[in-house]
């Protein structure tokens, strides 16, 4: 297989900031953006599920990867633009635009709405690799109702410009085929909060994860401590995070208790767009009774 690029390290799911008139808050965009990097990220990813891609406009969209490559650019930080949509044509819009405006690589979730088979799959990804910009394969089933499977994988990777996947159905199995076939030659992203451990155990080197909007230092931490065979202190940090994890991963009404706890922790996100709707004074308390016991606030 050609060498291809080659991402590691922990990246949040970056929430993105809404004004109290509901319009995009780029100043706190950015600032979230620092604050992440600043506690060891090697970069960040805007424009996914936890970022409300979906209730974004083109054109907002493109400001916020804007806004994030004009923090991480001078940094040395990577950029990753989710550009996923339920058309081929309207994500090639997207990872085009993710393209022109600086992004290092685009996160592509599987069309949602459209069910297409195997075949369109490989299609719409093979499609979307023509743009010329690192592709990241997006596998989300509960989301989308779509999975890429072993077989899926094993065609697509072959492409040049798919350099690896995210994975967020929590199938251990699946990463595991993943690592064990072609272990560093591809990035396999977790996007599993609440089995991040698990999965740096089995050798995963890189993490889409929206626990790192609030506890990015923690995260790396586990991190970093797999790596060094340090098992014993990252079981203990992933034990301290793991009741948040799992309150912010919640498929409905989600990304809001991220956004919840991203607010908790002092950070401007703002209200999440209709029909997502804020959490309730029950599920604040229950974040905040999260948080505190990780440590965090």
């Amino acid at each position: 297989m050609k060498k291809k690029l080659k991402i590691e390290g922990v990246f949040p799911a970056l929430v993105v900031s809404f004004t109290e008139e509901g319009e995009l808050d780029l100043p706190s965009i950015k600032e979230n953006v620092m604050f992440c990097l600043d506690n060891g990220c090697a970069g960040v990813v805007v424009n996914g599920s936890t970022g409300e891609a979906i209730n974004l406009s083109r054109e907002e969209r493109v400001e916020v990867i804007k806004a994030a490559v004009e923090v991480c650019e001078p940094l040395g930080k990577k950029v990753i633009a989710g550009a996923g949509a339920a058309t081929t044509s309207e994500t090639l819009k997207l990872v085009s635009d993710a393209k022109d405006v600086g992004a290092d690589a685009v996160l592509v979730i599987t069309p949602f709405n459209n069910i297409p088979n195997k075949t369109g799959l490989l299609k719409h990804y093979t499609m979307v690799a023509e743009v010329g910009l690192p592709v990241i394969m997006y596998n989300i089933p509960s989301h989308t109702g779509v999975s890429i499977d072993i077989d899926i994988f094993d065609t697509l990777i072959q492409n040049p410009y798919i350099i690896g996947m995210k994975d967020s159905s929590g199938d251990l199995v699946l990463m595991g085929e993943i690592l064990s076939k072609y272990g560093e030659d591809v990035t396999l992203f977790t996007g599993c909060d609440n089995i991040c451990l698990q999965i740096f155990a089995m050798g995963a080197t890189a993490a889409i994860l929206c626990l790192a909007n609030v506890a990015p230092k923690q995260v790396v931490q586990i991190f970093n401590d797999v790596r060094a065979n340090r098992m014993d202190e990252a079981r203990e940090t992933y034990y301290r995070l793991l009741p948040i994890a799992n309150i912010i991963s919640e498929d409905i009404n989600f990304p809001v208790p991220v956004k919840e706890a991203a607010r908790q922790i002092g950070h401007a996100v703002g209200n999440p767009r209709l029909p997502l709707t804020p959490v309730s004074e029950n599920e604040s308390r229950k974040i905040h009774d999260a948080l505190k016991f990780a440590g965090i606030i």
